[in-house]
This record gives structure tokens, sequence and C-alpha cells, in this order.
């Protein structure tokens, strides 16, 4: 238990609010339950520096026996204000008074405080256990801030400070030195974005990403790249080599659906010296290819829509909660570049997902106009069309996200991330493997177990689940590995021991050289990226499991990328100029999201005190931080990734598949 010999507290200022009905005499009541007679002194002073003022620094000392607050005004006669007719559990709102303000709070001193905002009206709750039922509300150790309207507080507000007995709301920990608990603050009230510069901020986002649209959609006009054509008047284009060997004709009509087309492929018997090409592996007919590629985006939609309806509930019911509590530990925002407009908190946070959104819609109208042909890569447009959809529905579960950011809501914004990266993955397999290829069904059903054991892995991040999903996922690595270096004819079953003794029996160690030994590199180089990734999970285990999972995707999503534009080099294929340019402007677009990335304002992972050491102010056009800029430059990143993907195989789209090489 803290001892203290002293203890203070500032009277409630009746004048300074506006309806003063009467004057009352105070009284001073002391107790003791001490049996000897107790002497005190009582001292009456004049407060310093009450009234605060914008832009002035203003230092204090607190102890938790003797909390101090000061009183703000947005203007002279806050009486005159009038409110408008607001909603039942939220604040009222007045769009015509454009004023807002934010208080930065510092202090040198690792002691866990409570700082509440409350409005112009007596009394004011000063202590640990009353302040909870008024205002707003927040811990903090270092750093501090919130943005604060005249619409929300039209009378003004106090800024009232209080020293906790001990740091358990800030650290977790209850039971550390307590010390002499006395803190020093410095703090100050800063004018902030009137809303029409909210406008321009938003409407330069919106701007930009219209502009790259543009861009993108005139680049193939503007550049003039040659077409790879080959013309085999003794092959048919749909046919494979075994085909024209005098092996059976390919079916057609019904005889070859969508849900037979891995049978006809030959299951892999050690030869690969014949060249493989994707009429091999294309054999279905286009309305087969259709409607298997169209499942893909029926299931995507399908879990868009059934996932987002009760994550915009739930997020919204949290955006609630923190209006009707008042505690803003609840959210993890940068609070101070979180920019309220209505019932948002954090509007500028919400509004930079735009470009998702914006950028999934106008690349499904690109994958709408490109013509189906029966030369080329298949065009797999139901898949393409899923991409779109993920990249908005990435966008809209993210802008929910940030309703309210904490660790229990973060697979919401990260899930659709999952999809596109495994979307990605099949599309970049499923244009040299069109028949081969995984269904809608088992890709969601594997994005269903991926988005569970990232669900595990935040609520029990043991080291015994990270030895075990390393494990499981090296263990995927080879299998992958395997299928990708035997094009898709590599069968694990109960014979693969049997054929790899006798392979090593007949050729000795020449049975362990690639014969195919750009593929092999590549692969090499893939799994030792993938090592390395499970390596330093395993050392940093105790660290965010949704983000080490994510890198994961997203990496091997990366490789293979890699992997598919060399293996077009080395097969001599071109790449066209504005692919090329697609190309360099994703990396680029990553480059810097990845950097603004790393520089996070927030950290679920620590205590809302602890996070809000990283909060610092608006660094772009006063209205986004580093994190917006993330949602913008991540966002441009994954649309010309997209139209690098759409735009990959324009040199072959009057080749004959017959003619183009499988890898």
């Amino acid at each position: 238990m803290l001892q203290f010999d002293d203890v203070s507290r500032t009277l409630c200022p009746h004048d300074a609010g506006p309806n003063v009905t009467s004057v009352n005499r105070p009284s001073l009541l002391l107790t003791t339950s001490s049996s000897n007679n107790v002497t005190a002194t009582i001292k009456l002073r004049r407060v310093h520096d009450f009234f605060v003022e914008v832009n002035k620094e203003l230092n204090l000392t607190v102890k938790p026996s003797t909390p101090k607050y000061y009183y703000f005004s947005f203007d002279s006669t806050p009486g005159n204000v009038t409110v408008g007719k607001g909603w039942r559990y939220l604040p009222r709102f007045n769009y015509t008074i454009p004023k807002s303000v934010i208080l930065l709070i510092e202090s040198d001193d690792d002691i866990c405080a409570t700082v509440s905002i409350q409005n112009n009206s007596c009394p004011v709750f000063d202590n640990e256990r009353d302040v909870l039922y008024q205002g707003y509300h927040l811990t903090m150790t270092t750093k501090g801030g919130i943005t604060l309207t005249q619409s929300m507080f039209p009378q003004g507000f106090y800024i009232v400070f209080i020293v906790r007995e001990n740091d358990d709301a800030c650290t977790g920990d209850s039971f550390g030195d307590h010390g002499d608990r006395i803190k020093e603050f410095r703090f100050r009230v800063i004018a902030t974005m009137s809303y029409f510069e909210y406008l321009v901020g938003a409407l330069v986002t919106l701007a930009l990403a219209l502009v790259l649209c543009l861009i993108v959609a005139l680049l193939p006009l503007c550049t003039c790249s040659a077409q790879e054509i080959v013309v085999d008047t003794e092959v048919p284009t749909t046919s494979s080599g075994e085909t024209s060997a005098g092996g059976p004709p390919p079916r057609t009509g019904n005889e070859l659906d969508d849900d037979s087309l891995s049978e006809s492929i030959p299951e892999w018997e050690g030869d690969l010296t014949r060249p493989l090409t994707v009429a091999g592996l294309s054999r279905a007919t286009p309305n087969a290819h259709s409607r298997r590629s169209d499942r893909y985006f029926w299931s995507s939609l399908t879990v868009a829509v059934v996932y987002a309806l009760p994550v915009v509930q739930l997020l919204i019911t949290y955006q609630r909660m923190v209006f009707q509590t008042g505690d803003q530990d609840l959210c993890y925002y940068n609070f101070l570049c979180a920019h309220p407009l209505g019932t948002l908190s954090d509007f500028n946070h919400v509004y930079s997902n735009v470009g998702y959104i914006v950028f999934g819609l106008i690349f499904m109208l690109q994958v709408r106009r490109r013509n189906e042909q029966e030369t080329g890569i298949p065009q797999h447009r139901g898949l393409l069309y899923s991409l779109g959809l993920a990249l908005a529905m990435e966008g809209l579960l993210s802008a929910c996200y940030h309703l309210c950011p904490n660790k229990m809501n973060f697979q919401f914004d990260s899930s659709f991330m999952y999809v596109i990266a495994v979307l990605c993955m099949v599309k970049l397999y499923q244009s040299r493997h069109a028949d081969v290829n995984a269904s809608a069904h088992a890709t969601f059903m594997l994005l269903a177990a991926v988005m569970a054991i990232g669900l595990f892995g935040i609520m029990y991040p043991s080291v015994y689940f990270w030895a075990l999903f390393t494990v499981l996922h090296l263990a995927t690595c080879f299998v992958l590995t395997l299928k990708i270096y035997y094009l898709g004819q590599f069968r694990i079953d109960r014979y693969v021991a049997l054929r790899v003794w006798r392979a090593v029996g007949e050729h000795g160690r020449l049975a362990f050289r690639p014969n195919y030994t750009a593929r092999a590199v590549l692969l090499a180089l893939a799994n030792i990226a993938n090592w390395a990734l499970a390596i330093y999970g395993l050392y940093e285990h105790n660290k965010d499991f949704a983000r080490h999972l994510l890198a994961i995707l997203m990496g091997n999503t990366f490789l293979y990328t890699t992997f598919y534009v060399v293996m077009k080099l080395v097969n001599k294929e071109r790449i066209s100029l504005h692919c090329t340019l697609y190309l360099v402007g994703t990396l680029v677009c990553w480059a810097l999201a990845i950097s603004f990335f790393l520089d996070a304002r927030t950290k679920w992972s620590q205590t809302p005190a602890q996070s809000r050491q990283h909060n610092a102010v608006c660094s772009v056009l006063q209205f986004y931080d580093s994190h917006d800029v993330w949602h913008v430059t991540s966002a441009a990143g994954m649309f010309l990734y997209f139209n690098m993907l759409l735009t990959l195989d324009d040199n072959l789209r009057y080749t004959p598949r017959d003619k183009i090489p499988v890898f």
C-alpha cells in the first residue's frame, strides 16, 4: 500500500461553464480511521495556467495523491455554440464547426498514468476509479495524445492527469517497483485540420488512384511489342505431342468435363525426355475451362459476403463501445494522427484504403475487356476476376479493421491478403498447367486451413506450435518443389521410395544430377529462402505469428513470380515493354510499401500504453501517417502486379499452344 503525507485536489471552477445559476459556499470534510488525533494543515492556492492556450507548453508534477486538471475552451463564448441532434449511442456533431485540436502529452518518467478528457461540467472525476465513468480516458507512460473537435466538446473540456498506484494497466505487471510514483508531464494543445483540409487530403488520394488507373490503361496502347507468332499447319493447336505421335485424340464436349481434367494427363513414369507443352496440359474444351475458372469467382464472392457481413457488424459494435465507454484503450489508433469525422474516430486510416477498392474494380473491368483466344496461354478469366474481387475486399476489410484495430480482429485485415497470395500462385501455375490445376473448392479449403492455423498461432503461440508449424511449412515446400520440378506429373504414393531406389541403382550418382539445371537452381534458391524464414520464425517465436504467416505466403508469391519470369527468359520468351514497366512499378511500390509498413506507429502486440510510445504526428498532407502511405503504395503495388500477371504472356497470344513449353 502506498502512503503519502500530503493530498491535494483542484476545486471544480463553476465559472468555467456558461450555466451559472447560483453561488454556493464550499465546505470541506476530513475523516480519519486513526484512533489518535491527526493534525492536518489546509492550504488554498490559485492554480496558475489553469486555462490552456493553443501551442503553449505546460509542465506539471503529479503523484497518486495529487491529481491535477486544466481547462481548454475552443472559443470565448461556448454558450453560443449549437449542437446538432445525434444518434442515441453516439456523440452529437455539428459539421458547421470546423475547429479541432490535438492534445500532445510527453513524460520522461516511465510511470503509468491515466489521462482523462471530460466535458465542462462539475464534478470533475480525478481518481482512478471514478475517472472511468466520465468522458474519454487513456493510459500512458512516456507519450500520449488524442484528437478532439469542438463538435465533441462544444463548451470546452478538462484535461485530467492521474498517476496510478501501480503499472499494471500500462505494462501488465502489478508487482514492479513502485518507487516514489512522482511523474512529470509536458503537454500542449495544437490546432489541427479543418474539414476543407480533410476534403483536400481525401481527393488527393482518390485522384492519385485514378491517375494510376489511366496510366495502366493507356500504357499498352503507347508501347509497341513484337508478337511471337508460330504457324504450324501439321499439328492442331489443341493437341499435345502424344496426340501427334498417334495417341488418342483429345475428347471434346461433355466427354472431358471439368471434374476429369486431371485424368487426361498420364502419370509420371520416370521419362521426362519428351518436351511437355501447354497443349498437352490444356486438352479440355473452352467451356470446361470456363466453368472451372468461374468457380473461383463465385467461391470468392461467397466467401467475401459471408465473411464481411459479421465483420462489419462486429467492428461497428466496437466503435460504439468506444463512444459509450470513452475507453481509448480499446482500439490501437495512432492517436496523434487519427482524424475523427462523424461517427469515425480515425477517418484517415479508414479512407486511405479506397485505393484497394478502386484498383480491384478497375482490374475486373480490364479482365472483361480481354478477348478469349484458342492460341497463347489460357486466360482463366474467373480466376482473374477473383483477384480483382479479393483486392477490393482487402480494402473493405482493412477499412473495417481500422474502425477499431486491436489484437482480436487483426485477422480481418490480413485474411484477404492470404487469399490474394494463394490466388496469385494458383494463377501462375494455372498458366502452364490448365488441366491439372487445383479446383476452386480445394483452393478455398486450403485457405480455410491456413486461416485456422493463423488463428491458433495468435491464440496459443507456444514454442511447440511453432516447431510443428515449421515442420509443416518445410514439408509443404518439399512437396511443391517436386510438383513444380516434375511439371505436375509427380505423385507421392507408396511406390515412390521404390522408384527412387531403382533410379539410384540404375544410374548411381547421376540419378541426383538434375535434368533441368535452371529449374533446379531456382527451386533450390526458393527452398533456401523458406528455410531462412522458418529459422527466423523459430528464433522469434514469441513475436507476431499472423505476420509471419503472411510473410511466408507473400514471400513465396514473389519467389514463384521470379521463377516464372526467369523460366520465360531461359526458354527465350520475350516480355512486352508495358509488362516490364508494370513489373518495375510493382517492385518500386512494394519497396516503398514495406519500408512504410515497418515504420509502425502502433503495435497491438503490446499494451495500449506501450503502443502509444510509437505514435507520431501526420507526415503527409498533415492528414496521413506512414501506415496510410502503406495502404496507398501496397494497393498500387498489387494493382501493378495484377496487370503484370495479366500481360506477362502477351507475346505468346498468337503462338499455338503445342509450341509453348511447360515449366
